[in-house]
């Protein structure tokens, strides 16, 4: 029962933080008539890990997942109550007001989601870690396809007021699902901080394979932060799609990571996983490009599908690696690696992705990115001598 009272609260919170992204996205459109701003507010939303990340891990494997988790989503709802205010009340500065509620909210994702992936030791053994993992994950990329969907149903019921009120609430009742959660922990390192990393990277030179890992992770997050800033723009100007019309195109991201999480369960016994982590990835990086040239709704629709569930299969893999490699005594400092990795390259796409799209277009936005993507696949294929022999968890 608690497991399942950790994933119900872990997906209210994706739904509801990936809302949030949307939100930053959506509404600096909408409001600021800008792609660059558009792009900045995302990566202020997932681009607070670069600074906060470093001190989350090492938190982590201080104080307990738990303690950090319940304290940090916190910001979620300042952000959140912020950006409410910004977008009922108009104040003046409205742009600068509306992009540091944004920064808080990334914050808010620099603990919460290596929290919460450290947090599984709790409620699983160890045998069990990488399939629950990947259940974790497909949670997390549910979250992030259904997020759109539900946003824009609100957003044409009940205006932005609504989507931000109803965002709040679900962090809340995310946070109170965990008030009995778990808190099994004891702090193997006191040292201070630097000396504590440093420690995490002796750790990551003994075990190469998580290094390689998390660089597959870099590539593959490429991808999301186009998904959410390009994408609602291809949507609207280039295949005509109206405010429903678009939710329903971007909630196929839904359908397809869905089926990614799947596929990578029913996968993980019968491939080797470090090559099918390549080749994955691979067309991840031609289906991006793809998305781009087409202009067939239809053909848009099943080349989306097919690059997102590729997604979903390799981050699955990804992730449950790193949980399966990861010594107790670091791993909350290696998710939050994985969690810098995960937000702040998808900030960094977001916000290169926004002014390429500002620049030339949400098509040549979306070359660009493809192009960056299968090349550093090939790189990764050549050099990754111990990810390509990772057979099995």
């Amino acid at each position: 029962m608690k497991l399942l009272l950790f994933y119900v609260s872990c997906f209210i919170a994706f739904v509801a933080g990936h809302m949030l992204n949307y939100s930053a996205i959506m509404y600096s459109l909408e409001a600021f008539d800008s792609s660059t701003l558009a792009g900045l507010a995302y990566g202020l939303c997932f681009g607070s890990p670069i600074i906060f990340g470093w001190v989350a891990g090492a938190y982590i494997d201080r104080y307990s997942p738990k303690r950090v988790l319940l304290i940090a989503q916190n910001a979620f709802l300042i952000g959140g109550i912020g950006m409410w205010w910004v977008v009922a009340k108009q104040p003046v500065f409205s742009i600068s007001y509306f992009l540091m509620f944004s920064f808080i909210v990334g914050i808010g994702w620099a603990f919460v989601a290596p929290s919460r992936l450290s947090a599984l030791v709790h409620y699983v053994s160890e045998d069990q870690l990488p399939k629950s993992t990947i259940t974790f994950n497909l949670l997390v990329m549910i979250g992030f396809g259904l997020a759109p969907v539900l946003l824009t149903q609100i957003l044409d019921a009940y205006s932005w007021s609504g989507v931000l009120i109803v965002s709040v609430c679900m962090f809340l009742a995310s946070s109170l699902l965990l008030i009995n959660a778990p808190n099994h922990h004891q702090r193997v390192e006191h040292k201070n901080l630097k000396q504590e990393w440093l420690t995490c990277y002796e750790g990551l030179k003994e075990r190469p394979i998580l290094i390689q890992l998390l660089l597959a992770a870099v590539i593959g997050y490429l991808m999301m932060g186009p998904m959410q800033v390009v994408l609602p723009q291809l949507a609207e100007n280039y295949l005509g799609l109206n405010t429903i019309e678009k939710g329903q195109y971007l909630g196929l991201i839904a359908v397809s990571l869905i089926l990614g999480g799947v596929a990578a369960m029913k996968l993980r016994d019968r491939v080797a996983l470090g090559q099918a982590i390549i080749v994955f990835l691979l067309l991840c990086g031609v289906s991006i490009a793809l998305v781009g040239y087409v202009s067939s709704l239809w053909v848009s629709c099943i080349v989306l599908i097919v690059g997102t569930a590729c997604a979903g299969i390799v981050v699955s893999f990804i992730v449950a690696g790193l949980q399966h490699h990861t010594q107790v005594d670091i791993r909350g400092r290696v998710m939050s690696i994985y969690t810098i990795i995960s937000q702040v390259v998808s900030a960094m796409a977001g916000i290169l992705s926004g002014w390429l799209a500002q620049q030339g277009g949400a098509p040549m936005s979306l070359y660009v990115i493809g192009t960056m993507f299968v090349v550093l696949t090939l790189v990764l294929a050549w050099k990754g001598d111990h990810l390509k022999r990772f057979s099995s968890f």
